[in-house]
C-alpha cells in the first residue's frame, strides 16, 4: 500500500516577517521537491542493486521511526535549515525501503509509472498555481477521502479479498492527484517564506510518492510488495 498520511504543516498560521520574493519561494519549493525525489531515487537504486531486503525491524526503523521524527522536526520548526534536515530524514530512509518494493516490478512498469506521475504532477501543479479557486475548498473533502482510504488500506492487510479490489487503487490515484493541486494552491496562499517552501515541498513529496506507488499497483502485477507503505 501507499503511504497515506498527509502532513498538516500549519503554514497558514505563520507570519510573513521573513518573506522572500514569490519567484524565490517557488524556486526553493521546486528545488526542495526535486532534491527529495532525486535522493529517494538514488537510495532506492542503491538498495535495489544491493538486493537489500529489510526485515520488520528495518521496516519499522526506516519506514516509521526515522521518517516520523523527521516529519515532526520539519513541521514544528520555523527554521528552514532545521526543516530541511527533517525533510531529509524522511526521503533518505524512505528510499531504503522503496528499493525492495521496486524489485517486485519490471523496469518497464517502473518507467511507465514514473512517466505518468511526472505528467500528472506537472499538470496538477500548474492547475493548482494558476486556478486556485478550483482547489481552495477541497481541503476537508480530501481529508475525509484520505481517512477513508487509510481505513480501507489497513483492512486490506487483514482481509486478502479486499486487496484484490483494483478500483480502490484508482480512487487512491484520484485522491493523490487532487492533493497535488491542492498543495500547490496552498503554496500560492501561504506567506512566501523559505521555511514554508520546505514544508510544502514535504507535503508535495508525499503526494507524488503516494501517486507513484499507486500507479505501480495499477500498472504492475505485484499486489503484496508495498503492503506496508501506507504509513505516511
Amino acid at each position: 500500500m501507499e503511504p497515506s498520511m498527509h502532513v498538516n504543516t500549519g503554514v497558514f498560521d505563520r507570519d510573513g516577517a521573513d518573506e522572500i520574493k514569490p519567484a524565490s519561494f517557488y524556486a526553493a519549493l521546486t528545488i526542495s521537491l526535486l532534491w527529495g525525489l532525486a535522493l529517494t531515487a538514488i537510495v532506492a537504486y542503491l538498495t535495489m542493486k544491493a538486493q537489500y531486503a529489510p526485515g520488520w525491524g528495518g521496516v519499522i526503523v526506516y519506514g516509521l521511526v526515522i521518517p516520523i521524527i523527521g516529519i515532526f522536526i520539519a513541521v514544528k520548526s520555523e527554521n528552514p535549515l532545521v526543516s530541511f534536515i527533517g525533510y531529509n530524514m524522511l526521503v533518505i530512509p524512505f528510499g531504503a525501503i522503496l528499493g525492495p518494493v521496486l524489485n517486485h516490478y519490471s523496469p518497464n512498469v517502473i518507467r511507465n509509472a514514473f512517466g505518468i506521475t511526472a505528467g500528472i504532477t506537472f499538470l496538477m501543479g500548474f492547475a493548482g498555481t494558476c486556478f486556485p479557486n478550483l482547489f481552495k475548498n477541497l481541503g476537508a473533502p480530501l481529508f475525509l477521502a484520505l481517512s477513508g482510504l487509510l481505513i480501507v488500506r489497513i483492512a486490506q492487510i487483514f482481509v486478502p479479498e479486499l486487496a484484490s479490489l483494483t478500483f480502490i487503487d484508482y480512487i487512491a490515484a484520484g485522491i493523490f492527484t487532487l492533493y497535488i493541486g491542492f498543495d500547490m494552491y496552498r503554496a500560492s496562499a501561504v506567506p512566501k517564506t523559505l521555511d514554508n517552501a520546505v514544508d510544502i515541498s514535504l507535503d508535495l513529496y508525499l503526494d507524488v510518492v503516494n501517486l507513484f506507488l499507486t500507479l505501480l499497483r495499477i500498472l504492475g502485477e505485484s499486489r503484496k510488495s508495498s503492503c506496508w507503505l501506507w504509513l505516511y
